[in-house]
C-alpha cells in the first residue's frame, strides 16, 4: 500500500477519458492504463498498485475472469468493475466473485463518483489490515498462503518468505506454482495429503529450491483454511539448512567415529563418560552400559603418577589439546598402550562443555618397536656389515660395521645402490642369478669380491634375504662377513697342501736312489760276509759306504723339512741390518778357507727367514765354488734389495732359469732343495729373484724388494 496522499490505479480498458477524469476529480490519483487482462496481470506483478479498475466488457477478457485472476495474484488489492448496469445481474456476479465495488461509467459526474468509490475502497482495504497482518510482514520467518490444489499458486506471502526463495520482493513470489518450491514432488503430495486428512502439518522437513534453483532445506508448519469457495494452505516456513548441515556433519562424524577402528569416548566437563563407540568396547572390555556414567579412571593401570594426570587436566581445562602415550588397563586387568588425544569441545558461548578422547591402540606397535630396537642393537654390535635396501635396491640403512668395512659413511651410502661396491670381478650373469633368487623370495648366499671406497678389494661371505609385507617384497637385507683374511689363509693352505703333495712325491722319488744304494751296499756286505775269509778293512769300507748313503739320506730329509717349514707365511717384518744377519748365517756354514765380505745396509725382512736364505746361498757357494770361495753381500744399485755373489765358476746361462727349481742340482751329493728353499723364502717376502753372473765371473743372486 502506498502512502495515503497518493492512490495508484491500474485501469484496464480503452477509454482515455477515464484516466483524465479520475486524475481531474481527485489530485491524489495516478492512473496507469493497460489495454487488456494479460497486460494488467503483468503490470500488477511489477508495481505497487492500490486499486484495479476494469471494464466489464471491453477488457479483451471477461471482467469476471480478470477479477478471479487478480484475486489469485493479489487478493488484498481492491478491484472495481465498471459496468453500465450497476444493479444488474453482472454487477451481482462480480460482487459475489470478490469485487470490491461496482460503479457506473456514464457521464462527467461519473468520474467524481468513481473517484469517491475507489478512494473508499482503498480506505476500507487499509482498515481491514489487522495487527496480525502487520506482524506477519515483520516476522523473520516465512509466512505464505497458497491454493490447496494441483498447480495451486502462492496468493500471499510476507517479505521473509520472499527472501527465503531468493526473491527481491513479495510481488516476485505471488502467482508462482507452490509445487515448484519442492525438490521432491512426493513431499508436496504429502503436505496436501496431511492437510486434506488431518488439516494440519507440523514441522515437516523437506528439501526445497529457491527461484534460482539453489537447494535449501525448509521446515513447514501449515493449516488448511477454507474460504471464498476454495481451500488454502496457510503456513510458516523456516530455513533449516544450517541445522541440516550440522546434522549431516554430526551424522558423518558419528559414522566416522563408529567406523574409525579407534577407541573414542566423550565426557562432560567433569569427566563423566557420556558416549563410547564400539571400538572402545572392544579395546577396554567395558560395554557402553558399563562405561557411560563412569569416569576414565576405570582404565587406570597404576603406571602413571598423580603429576601425569594433573598435567593432562591442566592442559585440557585451559582449552588446549593433550596428546601422549598412556598405559591403560582393560576390564580383565590386561595392560595396553594407547596413543591418546583429548580435545575440549566448546559450546556456543565459548565455554568448554565436554571432552572427546581418541585412543589408538599401539600395544602391538610398541612391541614391534621394542623388537626392532633389539634387532637394531644386535645389528649395530654384530660385527658384520649390514645394509638394508628398498625393493628397487636403493640403500636405506647401513650399520657401523659396513662403514668400517667399505670405507663409505652412512651419509655417502644411503640413497646409492650396492653397485658402489662392485669390483669388476663378477660378470653380469653372476648378478642376474643373484637378483633372480631374491626377487623370487628366496635367500641368496655366496662369496662376493667387493671394492672399498679407496679401491682396495675385499671378499665377503654375503647373505641377502627379502623383506616381505604379506605377499609383497618391500626391501632386502644383506649381511656381509669379511672373509678376506680367511680366503688368503685358505689359499696359503692350498699352496702348502700342494707343496706337501710335491714333497711327498719328492721324498718318494729322492729317497728311492739312496735306498737302492743302501740296499746294494748291504747286499755286498752280506755277500762278503758269506764268502768267509773277509779282510777287516773290506768290512770297514763297506760300512763306511753304508754310512755315506745314510748321511746323504739324512741331508735329504733335513732339506725336505726345511722346505716344509719355510713354506709358512712370513708374519713379522722389521728393519734388519744385513751385515749382522749375514754374519750369523755365515757361522752356520763357515769354511776356514772361505771369505765373507758384506757391504752393510738395512732391509725390511723377517730376520730368521732371511738368515736361512743366506745360509743356503752360502752353503751352495762352498759346495760349487770350493772351500776357499769368497762370498760378497751388499745392496742393489738402483732398486731396494740386496745381492749375494761368489767368485766360483758361475752358472751357465742355459741353467739359470732352472737352478731354483726343486730338485735341480749339478753336484753329485746335492739334494736340489737348497736354492728352492731360497726362492720360497723370497716369495714369502714378496721379493723377486734374479740369477746372473757376478763381477768376478761367479754366480750372483739378486733379490729385489721394489714394490714391497
Amino acid at each position: 500500500m502506498t502512502e495515503p496522499s497518493r492512490i495508484v490505479v491500474l485501469y484496464v480498458g480503452g477509454d482515455p477519458t477515464v484516466a483524465t477524469g479520475l486524475e481531474g476529480a481527485d489530485g491524489r490519483f495516478a492512473v496507469e492504463c493497460v489495454p487488456d487482462a494479460h497486460a494488467a496481470l503483468g503490470r500488477l506483478a511489477a508495481a505497487d498498485i492500490d486499486c484495479v479498475l476494469a471494464e466489464s466488457d471491453r477488457s479483451g477478457r471477461d471482467g469476471i475472469e480478470l477479477l478471479e485472476a487478480v484475486r489469485t495474484a493479489r487478493p488484498e488489492t481492491p478491484f472495481v468493475l465498471l459496468t453500465g448496469d450497476e444493479a444488474g445481474e453482472r454487477a451481482a456476479e462480480a460482487l459475489e466473485a470478490g469485487a470490491t465495488d461496482v460503479a457506473p461509467r456514464e457521464g462527467p459526474a461519473s468520474h467524481r463518483l468513481l473517484a469517491n468509490r475507489i478512494s473508499a475502497a482503498t480506505e476500507r482495504e487499509a482498515d481491514t489490515q489487522s495487527p496480525v497482518d502487520d506482524i506477519a510482514k515483520r516476522l523473520p520467518v516465512g509466512v505464505y498462503r497458497s491454493i490447496l490444489a494441483p498447480g495451486g499458486d502462492v496468493v500471499g506471502a510476507n517479505p521473509a518468505f520472499a527472501s527465503l526463495l531468493g526473491a527481491d520482493s513479495v510481488d516476485d513470489v505471488i502467482g508462482i506454482d507452490a509445487a515448484e518450491l519442492y525438490r521432491d514432488p512426493d513431499d508436496r503430495a504429502e503436505v496436501r495429503r496431511r492437510l486434506d486428512s488431518e488439516g494440519v502439518v507440523r514441522d515437516l522437513e523437506v528439501p526445497a529450491e529457491t527461484l534460482a534453483g539453489d537447494s535449501m532445506w525448509l521446515s513447514i508448519t501449515a493449516v488448511r483454511t477454507d474460504g471464498d469457495g476454495r481451500a488454502y494452505a496457510d503456513g510458516v516456513v523456516r530455513d533449516i539448512a544450517q541445522r541440516k548441515r550440522r546434522e549431516t556433519e554430526l551424522s558423518m562424524f558419528r559414522r566416522a567415529v563408529e567406523a574409525s577402528g579407534h577407541s573414542v569416548y566423550f565426557t562432560d566437563r567433569g569427566g563423566t563418560i557420556e558416549y563410547v563407540n564400539e571400538a572402545f568396547e572392544g579395546t577396554t572390555g567395558y560395554t557402553a552400559e558399563e562405561a557411560v556414567g563412569q569416569t576414565p579412571s576405570i582404565l587406570k593401570s597404576g603406571v602413571h603418577d598423580r603429576a601425569f594426570y594433573e598435567s593432562l587436566w591442566e592442559t585440557i581445562l585451559s582449552g588446549n589439546v593433550w596428546r601422549d602415550e598412556i598405559v591403560n588397563r582393560t576390564k580383565d586387568g590386561e595392560r595396553y598402550v594407547a596413543d591418546q588425544t583429548i580435545a575440549p569441545v566448546e559450546g556456543p558461548d565459548g565455554d568448554i562443555e565436554r571432552f572427546v578422547a581418541v585412543n589408538v591402540d599401539i600395544t602391538d606397535r610398541k612391541e614391534r618397536e621394542q623388537t626392532l630396537e633389539q634387532f637394531r642393537s644386535a645389528v649395530e654390535h654384530a660385527g658384520h656389515a649390514v645394509l638394508i635396501t628398498d625393493a628397487d635396491g636403493t640403500i636405506e640403512y647401513v650399520n657401523d660395521a659396513f662403514e668400517g668395512m667399505s670405507g663409505y659413511s652412512a651419509a655417502e651410502a644411503i640413497g646409492e645402490t650396492p653397485s658402489i661396491l662392485k669390483s669388476g670381478v663378477h660378470d653380469r650373469e653372476f648378478y642376474r642369478r643373484l637378483w633372480e633368487t631374491i626377487l623370487s623370495g628366496d635367500v641368496w648366499r655366496g662369496e662376493v669380491t667387493n671394492e672399498r671406497k679407496d679401491g682396495e678389494r675385499y671378499v665377503v661371505d654375503q647373505t641377502i634375504a627379502p623383506i616381505t609385507d604379506g605377499d609383497e617384497t618391500t626391501g632386502f637385507v644383506a649381511i656381509n662377513h669379511d672373509v678376506t683374511d680367511l680366503k688368503s689363509y685358505e689359499r696359503q693352505l692350498e699352496a702348502q697342501n700342494e707343496r706337501l703333495k710335491q714333497y711327498g712325491h719328492s721324498v718318494a722319488h729322492d729317497l728311492r736312489n739312496p735306498l737302492t744304494l743302501l740296499r746294494g751296499e748291504l747286499d755286498d756286505l752280506e755277500a762278503t760276509a758269506e764268502a768267509g775269509d773277509v779282510a777287516p778293512e773290506t768290512v770297514v769300507q763297506r760300512c763306511r759306504d753304508v754310512g755315506e748313503v745314510v748321511d746323504r739320506m739324512e741331508l735329504l730329509i733335513e732339506d725336505l723339512l726345511t722346505m716344509a717349514e719355510q713354506g709358512q707365511r712370513v708374519l713379522e717384518f722389521e728393519a734388519v741390518d744385513l751385515e749382522a744377519v749375514a754374519e750369523a748365517a755365515w757361522e752356520q756354514v763357515r769354511s776356514p778357507e772361505a771369505d765373507l765380505r758384506v757391504e752393510t745396509t738395512t732391509i725390511e725382512a723377517d730376520p730368521d727367514r732371511l738368515r736361512e736364505l743366506l745360509s743356503n746361498l752360502f752353503r751352495n757357494a762352498i759346495e760349487h765354488a770350493g772351500r776357499d770361495v769368497t762370498v760378497r753381500v751388499g745392496p742393489l744399485d738402483f732398486v731396494p734389495g740386496f745381492f749375494v755373489a761368489d767368485d766360483g765358476p758361475g752358472i751357465p746361462p742355459e741353467e739359470r732359469e732352472r737352478v731354483l727349481d726343486r730338485g735341480f742340482t749339478t753336484h753329485e751329493e746335492g739334494t736340489g732343495f737348497g736354492l728352492a728353499i731360497v726362492e720360497q723364502i723370497a716369495d714369502a717376502h714378496g721379493w723377486s729373484v734374479g740369477v746372473t753372473e757376478g763381477d768376478e765371473g761367479g754366480a750372483r743372486f739378486e733379490f729385489s724388494a721394489e714394490g714391497h
